[in-house]
């Protein structure tokens, strides 16, 4: 880059030098040519100020040395090419000290995952083409980038993906806390359901047995109704389904007579 500009400037220099000499020859007529040292030093001085100014091989156009811009370097090229962080470990994930042969495995084996006739998707078809360039830099098909910056590249590719997974490893972390502290949750909930079913089948066993008891045996079928009737009153077969029905029937009458009296049910 450095010759390149030095070569500019003397190319630079060269044309002030044929502008110079053209109007020096053509500032006076020919019988009375005559050079004139503070217009021709003054105007060399302003050429060169522009020429050092512009500072490349475009700078003037004047004659045979006239230069194009297809002399000046791709600098647009230059800046895609050291932008690129491309490397083919990354995308093969593979490690970088990885052989030729582990490469193309790992290329056929995603390559087959990601192949338009299989996922069609634009997310695969880009990852598909990232495999092809991958594969073909590997085997020294495409040597675009030299190795320095694919392994430059490779680091700090594998250094963001680190830091990729540690953030989600802490958004799991957070998450699972999260579904931790709702089985916790859950589970409280689950032995207050439990502690209030025990309560109300024992209550609606005791007025359904009580109740059965009464009709079947009299007063001493009462009593025994009602002992039988807490015991079975928690089972889920058809004889706890009576007995819970014959309390929730009793319990339905006592409630509507305790409303009426404008008393409580106890």
């Amino acid at each position: 880059y450095i010759t390149y500009r030095v070569f500019c400037y003397s190319q630079n220099l060269q044309k002030v030098r044929v502008m110079a000499i053209a109007f020096r020859t053509s500032l006076q007529p020919q019988s009375t040519r005559r050079w004139r040292p503070d217009i021709g030093f003054g105007l060399v001085a302003f050429m060169l100020w522009i020429a050092v100014r512009n500072g490349d091989c475009s700078g003037f156009a004047f004659g045979p040395i006239a230069s194009t811009r297809s002399q000046r370097i791709p600098q647009v090229a230059l800046l895609a090419k050291s932008s690129d962080t491309f490397d083919p470990w990354t995308v093969l994930q593979i490690s970088p000290d990885a052989g030729v042969e582990e490469a193309k495995k790992a290329y056929r084996k995603l390559a087959a995952k990601y192949h338009p006739d299989v996922d069609p998707s634009p997310k695969a078809s880009d990852m598909f083409q990232k495999l092809v360039r991958a594969n073909a830099v590997i085997t020294g098909e495409d040597k675009g980038l030299d190795e320095t910056t694919l392994l430059t590249n490779a680091a700090n590719n594998l250094r963001d993906n680190i830091e990729f997974q540690k953030e989600r490893i802490e958004r799991l972390k957070q998450q699972a806390a999260d579904e931790e502290q709702r089985v916790q949750e859950m589970q409280e909930q689950q032995k207050k359901a439990e502690e209030k079913r025990d309560q109300v089948s024992g209550e609606l066993g005791l007025l359904g047995g009580s109740i059965l008891g009464l009709v079947v045996g009299g007063p001493t079928g009462l009593i025994l109704g009602a002992v039988g009737g807490i015991a079975l009153g928690k089972r889920n077969d058809s004889i706890g389904k009576v007995i819970r029905g014959a309390g929730t029937l009793v319990k339905g009458i006592f409630d509507a007579v305790g409303k009426a009296a404008g008393k409580s049910p106890e």
